[in-house]
């Protein structure tokens, strides 16, 4: 087993499609059939629920999926300070109570967390590795691109 810590890979597109799709699939043909008074034996609950499912399971897995964002960097210190001041531009701050020493872990305040989840950060000697959902990457790499890293 090797030694380097390796970041949390979170859920990718698959299994992010899989749930949104399922969720917004069984919500859509109860609607559908309490409100349309359309029976299950009919076919159509299931039909609308399979299409929204599809619809809702691909915003989902698009918006919401974990992916990983691999930096080059100069200079650890330095990245530290702009990867810093770019997620407290978007309400992060550093967990203090992460389990990890190597793995930064940034999270918002606890309400605003639940709608977006962690930051994960490993930063080697030469290179810098962020986790996060990814409708959240594009902020932190446009952040980290008008900070001059990159």
């Amino acid at each position: 087993m090797s030694d380097e810590p390796t970041l949390p890979s979170g859920p990718g597109f698959g299994l992010t499609f899989l749930y949104y799709f399922s969720g917004t699939a069984l919500v859509t043909a109860l609607l559908a059939t309490k409100t349309l008074g359309i029976g299950l034996d009919t076919g159509l609950p299931n039909l609308y629920g399979t299409a929204f499912g599809a619809v809702g399971g691909l915003m989902g897995a698009l918006i919401n999926r974990s992916t990983t964002l691999e930096l080059p960097i100069s200079s650890r210190k330095t990245f530290r300070r702009e990867l810093d001041a770019a997620l407290a531009e978007m309400g992060y701050t550093e967990d203090g109570n992460a389990e990890s020493d190597d793995i930064l872990v940034y999270r918002r305040p606890f309400l605003r967390q639940l709608l977006s989840g962690r930051v994960y950060v490993l930063i080697g000697e030469k290179q810098a590795q962020i986790s996060s959902r990814a409708i959240h990457m594009g902020g932190i790499r446009k952040r980290l691109e008008d900070s001059g890293i990159r």
